[in-house]
């Protein structure tokens, strides 16, 4: 999924508890940006798209009858991967695992038949509000949530981060204790300045209501599995970590690269850039360190000029879209400053390769500008799995995928990607520098098995 968030009202208009959902969500737009859905009270409005203005929201909510203390809303990536979104109130942030056998439960009841989210979503409904048995229903749910759910119950919200703390979550108190919060990330601190923030543990059950915000239950057992993409692109820059803004810790990720790759050959650049746009911070730490060990090189930001359309307030909600743009109007501003890149080694700064079309599309325009050589930085180790970046993506469509079990190291999945590519060379992130640039233990940070045991050799 996407970005999360939940809101309860004790006592400010209807109005004005709408608009702190709406600006909730909008400081959340970058985590997902093609999909939004808001619910309060029994109803729900959403739409396919950028998230639209406060006003047209509210125009919405009076139309739709979105009335009631209490509301959730998410923005998704794609559209609802379950067709159950569609009649439940509940919203996640994050993958769900083990869910074969969801129909032997012995609280499946009617659901048996459901898809997996229906099936979680009344399972844990049951064990929590119909047996009231918190322990159980927060194993339960435990057991098969990597990331956050908000489960909306009349207007009783509950709200989980699972026991890995894979994905942020945060609660926020306005200070005259009018308005509650739970969101997907802590960026919204620096807009909210009324309220008071703090961090969701991992493991905590947590309830909005008439009687604020309550811990119903705490896991004792927790072991961190962060996402390691939050880090790369899901978070915003200014997000935190341990005091770290987000940025700062991108550009981290790029030094330690730069560190690790100008030990193992990569010693001939001429300058790097950043290609799409929000790896600007990887691309500016690289560069920064790379200058360390060559005089040569020239610290740079973008040469690829890359909107299609600058009108376009949903820029790259969808890059297929974005594509049809580009071929039923010719209205392509994608180019080249060729002066900087024409007979040069030139490194391309990727956050990650998924189905490589924005790689190979970059490697076009930089080959048609006359580069002399291009190298394909990846700032994020090896996507396999589509869970890695939040997608629902079928993993034969991943280009890395095709390689499991064939390579051993990232030095053999490297060449075979750049020959996929049409590139001179590949360089993912191995899991121990992206730990390292982090700033957290390797062990903390979630990676499918076979990309867990991938390096250098």
């Amino acid at each position: 999924m996407a970005g999360i968030v939940a809101l309860y009202n004790h006592g400010e208009s209807s109005k004005h508890a709408i608009y702190y959902l709406a600006h909730a969500m909008r400081m959340l737009q970058h985590r997902g940006k093609a999909y939004w859905k808001i619910m309060i009270g029994s109803n729900s409005a959403g739409d396919e798209g950028y998230l639209p203005s406060d006003d047209t929201i509210l125009r919405t909510a009076s139309k739709e009858k979105l009335h009631g203390p209490s509301g959730i809303g998410y923005l998704s990536k794609k559209s609802p991967p379950f067709s159950s979104m569609n009649s439940i109130h509940v919203a996640f942030d994050g993958f769900f695992v083990d869910t074969e056998k969801l129909h032997l439960h012995p609280c499946v009841g009617p659901a048996r038949d459901s898809d997996s989210l229906y099936k979680i979503f009344h399972i844990f409904n049951t064990l929590l509000i119909d047996r009231q048995n918190v322990e159980r229903a927060v194993e339960f749910l435990d057991r098969h949530l990597r990331g956050n759910l908000i489960l909306k119950d009349g207007d009783e919200i509950y709200a989980y981060r699972d026991s890995t703390g894979f994905k942020p979550l945060v609660t926020a108190t306005q200070k005259d204790g009018m308005i509650n919060i739970i969101a997907s990330e802590n960026s919204l601190r620096t807009s909210l300045v009324n309220m008071e923030f703090e961090e969701v543990k991992p493991g905590q059950l947590l309830k909005l209501s008439k009687n604020g915000l309550q811990v119903v239950h705490s896991k004792p057992d927790s072991k961190l599995m962060m996402d390691p993409f939050e880090f790369i692109r899901e978070s915003s820059v200014i997000a935190t970590l341990n005091g770290k803004s987000m940025y700062e810790i991108r550009k981290n990720i790029g030094r330690e690269q730069a560190n690790f790759l100008s030990t193992i050959g990569l010693d001939y650049l001429d300058s790097a850039y950043a290609e799409p746009d929000y790896t600007r911070p990887m691309a500016l730490g690289f560069s920064l360190e790379y200058r360390k060990h060559s005089k040569i090189f020239e610290i740079a930001e973008g040469v690829i000029k890359d909107r299609y359309d600058d009108s376009d307030n949903m820029i790259d909600f969808s890059e297929q879209e974005s594509r049809n743009k580009l071929l039923t109007t010719g209205k392509s501003l994608k180019f080249v400053m060729q002066p900087l890149v024409q007979g040069k080694n030139i490194a391309t700064v990727q956050g990650t390769i998924q189905t490589s079309g924005t790689a190979r599309e970059t490697i076009y325009y930089l080959r048609n500008a006359g580069a002399k050589r291009i190298d394909v930085l990846v700032s994020y180790v090896p996507t396999v799995d589509g869970r890695q970046v939040g997608l629902y993506t079928q993993n034969r469509d991943l280009v890395a995928n095709k390689y499991v079990g064939e390579v051993s190291s990232i030095n053999e999945l490297n060449v075979k990607v750049a020959q996929d590519l049409g590139a001179d060379g590949v360089f993912y992130n191995s899991p121990a520098v992206l730990a390292k640039g982090i700033g957290i233990a390797e062990q903390n940070l979630w990676f499918p098995e076979w990309v867990r045991f991938l390096d250098y050799q």
